[in-house]
């Protein structure tokens, strides 16, 4: 049987596990039966079918809410726009020619009418949901998080379908019936086939929700007792550093990563604490998979195993990977699809990765052009010259920007210092950028570095940024993973770095962001939701009711009560780690004053 043309035809035990997720109301987790997978299916495409026709956009935080939602598009002979990232700007113009919007936050599209893919939707008929054709449209995805330079990539079902029968050929007898938990996003092709569509064509159950902090990941596992994970490389690093990963030694059966080479001595450590070496996967958009590899304890050199249906050449000079493949969904003709990777093939018919033939960097596995993003801060009026570069700290690459101020920027580094004018320059990518791209390293400058011919090289660039020291303007910020903007409130979800220069004295042994820190943070983020530093009279209710420790995910959440009143939250998976209300001054503001 087909894997994806005929799922909701299968003759499954109606009550069989399809997802669970944790009720934090009843304390106890929860799980949808395949009946009612099948009746929230052809309910919701009753509700697409009378509306009309074309491609939805698609966006939800919860995977079975995707999933649902998927199917019923599918099965309503629409298809879906899987967006790169939520930034307001991608979402408006994704939404200015779609059919509809299936979402289950209807603050992220604050302009439109928005239909759940599951609340208010009457369940229907399973028996009238017909086999899909495979040559059917599925949905469009997209090749990085960037709004200017990211690709829209079509994919037909049977792009999709060939894949997972792929995947389930390969290591069905890994999975065995084990629950999916996947960090990675349903919103791109990884997570989409190993989070979602892949389990739900083996009959494993997946887990609504993604867990990216060890801390709330490693209890959930422990519960369900049979795992597979789907992971990222930058995850899979804070996963290996916590206290109880050795705990999962005999109940996470396999660890599947993609999204960039994990570091051998993370895929080490992996094995080592998990007793299962991950599995990595290389692969695209474009692509679909492409080749995977097991680095095993002891061995120092691991070669890319490519899929039994993939046939990869390496072309003459530049060494690019070419691959033709039935998973490679743009027309690429007799020669097959030349991506940006070079590499060199082994006898046994294995090869290794050498590197990019491009200018394109990967950062937390998203896909960055480097020109573009230069492009766009030049345009400032501010800005005279930018040259941008990456820079690896601890084996995870982040890009650092030098830039040449105009005379307009110098006037503000001089009136209101270089923290505000690197402010400006990093407001100036928010609405276009997703934020894990953005610069995480600074350096103001009279000119950039040069050589003796004049050219500005690499290893200069990288020179500025040597040592990186703790006080570089943000380094005690925290990094921001994702934001949103809503018509009264400003929300970013943020990582605390592991070394941030405060640990030091709070408290040795037992490192917490200082009180004072986090009010900084929420006021930075008060700053952007008014335009303007926010003048501060009065601090009402300040509670810290949890400690924030180093590599905690949290989220910033600030809203405008009044003219002369914020209130903000910061807040994890299970706690609020602070909380208050932030009276304001009243007249011109000029900067913090607390």
């Amino acid at each position: 049987m087909s894997p994806l043309c005929h799922l909701l035809q299968q003759d499954r035990n109606p009550s069989s596990e399809v997802a669970s997720y944790w009720d934090h109301a009843a304390g106890a987790d929860q799980t949808v039966p395949w009946h009612a997978f099948r009746r929230d299916v052809a309910g919701l495409r009753d509700r697409i079918a009378s509306g009309p026709d074309g491609a939805w956009v698609l966006l939800t935080e919860d995977a079975y809410a995707f999933a649902v939602g998927l199917f019923a598009l599918w099965h309503a002979g629409c298809s879906a726009i899987s967006p790169p990232n939520r930034q307001p700007s991608s979402l408006r113009a994704l939404h200015t020619r779609s059919a509809g919007v299936l979402s289950d936050r209807s603050d992220w599209f604050p302009e439109t009418s928005v239909l759940h893919p599951i609340e208010g939707v009457e369940p229907g008929d399973p028996g009238n949901l017909a086999p899909l054709r495979p040559d059917a449209l599925a949905m469009e995805l997209f090749t990085s998080g960037t709004t200017g330079g990211e690709k829209p990539v079509t994919k037909r079902i049977q792009h999709l379908e060939d894949e997972v029968r792929e995947l389930h050929a390969t290591w069905k007898t890994l999975i065995g019936e084990a629950t999916f938990f996947s960090a990675a996003s349903h919103q791109h092709v990884y997570g989409l086939l190993f989070g979602v569509l892949w389990p739900l064509y083996a009959g494993n159950t997946i887990q609504r929700h993604h867990y990216l902090h060890p801390s709330e990941l490693v209890p959930r596992m422990r519960e369900a007792g049979d795992c597979v994970l789907v992971n990222v490389p930058t995850h899979l690093k804070r996963l290996v550093r916590h206290a109880h990963a050795p705990t999962l030694r005999g109940v996470c059966r396999v660890v599947f990563s993609s999204g960039g080479p994990l570091a051998t001595g993370v895929a080490h450590d992996i094995a080592g604490a998990l007793g299962v070496p991950p599995i990595e996967v290389l692969g695209s958009t474009e692509t679909g998979g492409i080749a995977w590899r097991s680095q095993q304890p002891k061995e120092t050199e691991c070669g890319w195993t490519p899929f039994t249906a993939v046939r990869v050449t390496c072309d003459g000079d530049d060494k690019r990977l070419r691959v033709r493949s039935p998973f490679v969904s743009v027309d690429s003709g007799e020669k097959g699809f030349a991506t940006g990777d070079r590499i060199s093939i082994h006898p046994d018919g294995s090869f290794a990765l050498e590197g990019r033939s491009d200018h394109i960097a990967k950062i937390g596995e998203k896909r960055l052009d480097l020109t573009r993003m230069a492009s766009e801060l030049r345009a400032r009026p501010s800005v005279e010259e930018v040259a941008l570069a990456t820079i690896d700290r601890d084996a995870e690459l982040r890009v650092a920007a030098t830039i040449v101020p105009a005379e307009e920027g110098w006037e503000l580094i001089q009136r209101e210092g270089e923290r505000a004018f690197v402010r400006v320059l990093r407001a100036c990518l928010t609405d276009a950028w997703d934020p894990v791209l953005h610069p995480r390293y600074w350096r103001v400058v009279s000119e950039l570095p040069a050589n003796s011919r004049g050219k500005v090289t690499l290893d200069a660039l990288r020179g500025l940024f040597r040592p990186l020291e703790a006080e570089d303007a943000g380094a005690d910020r925290p990094i921001m993973l994702d934001q949103f903007r809503g018509e009264d409130y400003l929300e970013r979800s943020c990582q605390v770095p592991e070394d941030l220069g405060c640990f030091s004295g709070h408290f040795p042994g037992h490192p917490v962001v200082p009180g004072a820190l986090q009010l900084d943070w929420a006021l930075e983020v008060a700053a952007e939701l008014l335009d303007a530093p926010p003048r501060v009279a009065e601090l009402e209710s300040l509670k810290f009711p949890a400690p924030l420790g180093p590599g905690q995910i949290f989220r910033i959440r600030v809203r405008n009560v009044a003219d002369n009143q914020i209130d903000f939250t910061i807040s994890g998976e299970d706690a609020d780690h602070a909380r208050g209300r932030v009276r304001l001054a009243r007249g011109p503001r000029s900067g913090l004053q607390p």
